[in-house]
């Protein structure tokens, strides 16, 4: 049986697992919060730039956010961050 699911990454820190896009086609926020960062799309980035979120993440340890959503075998915070950088 083939594997359909399909995943989409987190504009703030990278993670490549969330169920919903952030955002929509047309912009709408999906009001989720990112297991990794916690950022809620259209709430915590309503204002504040993906940049500085991700600045604030980073600070602040990249420590993985969701007590009921554990990480990853094997993840690494840096490895994820890097995927992304240049955004």
């Amino acid at each position: 049986m083939h594997n359909n699911i399909k995943y989409y990454i987190c504009p703030v820190c990278g993670y490549d697992k969330l169920d919903e896009p952030p955002y929509d086609e047309h912009g709408c926020s999906s009001f989720d919060i990112c297991p990794c960062c916690g950022v809620e799309f259209g709430y915590d980035d309503f204002a504040t730039p993906h940049s500085v979120l991700r600045d604030k993440w980073v600070e602040n340890g990249m420590i993985w956010w969701s007590p009921n959503t554990p990480p990853p075998a094997q993840w690494d915070a840096e490895t994820q961050l890097a995927s992304i950088s240049g955004q």
